[in-house]
């Protein structure tokens, strides 16, 4: 698949324990719960279940590798980066996020599968209908990234009926969406318009558009 990269064994051993064995608690079937925690560039951390050693010793191991992959996806937005999110999600066994292409203050989306052992991937399509579905398969520590376009990167995401699905989300962050709109060739207005209605939507009607 273009414009996506995949990368085994993404976290350090210790990493990777530390943040599978989180103390999180157990998710509905048919729910999700996120855990947002994040780092600027000067060092200001926002956390709730990761600690905040834990959030400073994964920006300094990992943040100029996700830079070298935001570089080789979309370079001209490595100029844009302000912070960082480390978020913990998990998903309930029946629960299912919509085609959707991510918010344009995202300059690098990325997951790393946490556990079980097995579960389902991510889903990527050609467009918002769901055609040409392909999905990078579950494995845990294996991190998938991608730099957003919009109305371009279409992708989804569920429980696979059986167990929850406990991830860490790394995504490269940034407020300057009328510079984002500019490197992608998108309507400003547009695209402020969609990032700021759909998670009302969402919320209240679990729809985008």
């Amino acid at each position: 698949m273009r414009n996506i990269k995949i990368i085994d064994n993404f976290l350090s051993k210790d990493d990777f324990n530390e943040l599978s064995n989180l103390e999180v608690k157990e998710t509905k079937c048919d729910n999700i719960d996120v855990y947002n925690n994040s780092i600027d560039k000067n060092g200001l951390i926002k956390a709730s279940v990761i600690k905040n050693t834990t959030i400073n010793r994964l920006f300094n191991n990992y943040h100029s590798k996700a830079i070298e992959i935001l570089k080789e996806l979309s370079s001209k937005k490595v100029d844009l980066y302000e912070y960082s999110e480390f978020h913990i999600i998990n998903t309930g066994a029946n629960y299912k996020f919509p085609i959707h292409d991510d918010t344009p203050n995202k300059l690098l989306s990325g997951v790393i599968y946490l556990k079980p052992i097995k579960n389902s991937g991510t889903y990527f399509y050609d467009n918002k209908k769901g055609d040409n579905k392909k999905e990078v398969e579950w494995k845990q520590n294996r991190a998938v990234f991608f730099s957003r376009a919009e109305q371009k990167t279409w992708h989804s995401f569920k429980g696979d009926g059986v167990s929850s699905r406990l991830v860490l989300v790394y995504n490269l962050m940034t407020t300057n969406i009328k510079r984002v709109s500019e490197i992608e060739n998108s309507n400003y207005f547009l695209t402020k318009t969609r990032y700021l209605i759909n998670p009302v939507l969402y919320k209240y009607f679990k729809i985008t558009f």
